[in-house]
């Protein structure tokens, strides 16, 4: 069995609008697949199919070269639990920073100990461990998503969807989270997809980096990228 995720000739529309036209895109275990593109090239959309949340019009999403069935729920409910998705505004709950990855790890069967240890981790990790006591809706915008990405990467998902993570984030910050994922990454074996603005980021964390434009993939990347051919597209 080959351990990819898979999207084959993925078409979606909205209304009449065709929004992605025959994508095909792989995400290897161990591997951070990126995705690029100007904005309202699908970039989204697509995400939003890989973590089963819309279905596609046309074509086919494949995990383990199982072919996911978008019309079984209990199919979709038990494969969610190992997704991580992150929007690119992602919410926080109105509690404490602290409670913000704490509750949810409770909800998830974890031990009071084992969650709090794992949160402070977390927190530490962050750099947010000073601001522990205060309510998550006083933070920044970047501060909550610094949160956000914390809270996932605490429920220790299997595969990472990430629309934008950084994109918010002061520049020394989007570094130390950048270095996180790719760390997370490649010691929890898992899958990885980000949509990302940045060519720098690209350039850090991409072992396969695709290029969307106006629903279609135009240029795919493995290893050593291209900066002169991204910029032809973006």
């Amino acid at each position: 069995m080959k351990e990819v995720i898979k999207a084959l000739n993925i078409v979606k529309y909205f209304g009449k609008t065709r929004i992605l036209d025959n994508v095909s895109l792989e995400a290897h275990r161990g591997r951070i697949a990126v995705i690029m593109g100007p904005n309202g090239s699908g970039k989204s959309t697509l995400l939003k199919i890989l973590a089963l949340l819309i279905p596609p019009d046309d074509g086919r999403l494949e995990i383990d070269d199982s072919p996911i069935d978008f019309d079984n729920e209990l199919e979709k409910r038990s494969l969610q639990k190992k997704i991580a998705y992150l929007p690119q505004r992602p919410p926080v709950l109105s509690a404490s920073i602290f409670n913000n990855i704490y509750l949810p790890l409770r909800l998830r069967g974890a031990s009071k100990e084992e969650a709090k240890k794992t949160t402070e981790s977390i927190l530490s990790m962050l750099r947010l461990k000073e601001y522990a006591k205060i309510n998550a809706h006083r933070l920044s915008g970047g501060q909550k998503q610094l949160l956000a990405i914390g809270r996932t990467l605490a429920l220790n998902p299997e595969i990472l969807l990430f629309d934008e993570p950084t994109a918010s984030l002061a520049p020394n910050t989007a570094e130390i989270v950048q270095d996180i994922v790719k760390r997370y990454v490649k010691e929890k074996n898992c899958y990885a997809v980000i949509v990302s603005h940045s060519i720098t980021e690209a350039k850090k964390i991409a072992d396969d980096l695709y290029v969307l434009v106006s629903g279609k993939i135009k240029e795919r990347f493995s290893g050593q990228i291209s900066e002169e051919e991204i910029l032809k597209w973006i």
